[in-house]
């Protein structure tokens, strides 16, 4: 007789695997999970945390929160392609799974922080650029400042399975049966 779980934890431990197994298995959205169709989302879903920005600063807040409900559907777009591979705990990846994983966390904080040096460098060079004897005033507005944090919120969070959607092979697609 299998064993039941008994308390809170256990229960909860046996949902996350019911769902992990689910998602594994998974074969609903297999035209997703192409590498041609992958590569397409983590373009899309750059180019929407990217517009986050401009679409708050310069269309206001309702422009700014619909371009962000895209994005935030974007990734969870890309999570479906990529099998969640990138959030996984790691008892549940094989060798290959773990492998890429800590690979696309790698990459994904490398280009992080190399995206956030980049844009403080040219912020510097800017204000350099503009101000006469360091005397400007730089005013932001609410829906600028709420644009700029959603845009590096969702940054951080897609990064990773934005990752492992450019560099792994991706998955044959099923081919259907001409009776079916």
């Amino acid at each position: 007789m299998p064993h039941l779980p008994t308390n809170r934890q256990e229960r909860k431990e046996a949902d996350l695997e019911r769902r992990v197994e689910r998602i594994q298995r998974d074969h609903k959205f297999q035209r997703l999970r192409t590498r041609r169709s992958r590569r397409i989302l983590a373009v899309i879903s750059a180019l929407l945390c990217v517009a986050i920005v401009p679409s708050f600063a310069q269309a206001g807040g309702i422009v700014g929160i619909a371009v962000t409900i895209a994005a935030w559907g974007s990734w969870w777009v890309l999570r479906i392609s990529t099998r969640t591979v990138a959030e996984l705990p790691e008892r549940f990846l094989d060798e290959r799974q773990r492998a890429m994983r800590n690979r696309a966390y790698f990459y994904a904080y490398l280009i992080l922080g190399y995206t956030a040096c980049a844009l403080l460098t040219i912020g510097l060079v800017v204000f350099v650029l503009v101000s006469e004897n360091d005397t400007v005033t730089l005013t932001t507005t609410w829906d600028q400042a709420l644009g700029l944090v959603m845009s590096l919120t969702l940054l951080i969070a897609l990064l990773p399975s934005m990752v492992v959607a450019w560099s792994d092979a991706g998955e044959q697609p099923i081919e259907r049966r001409a009776g079916a």
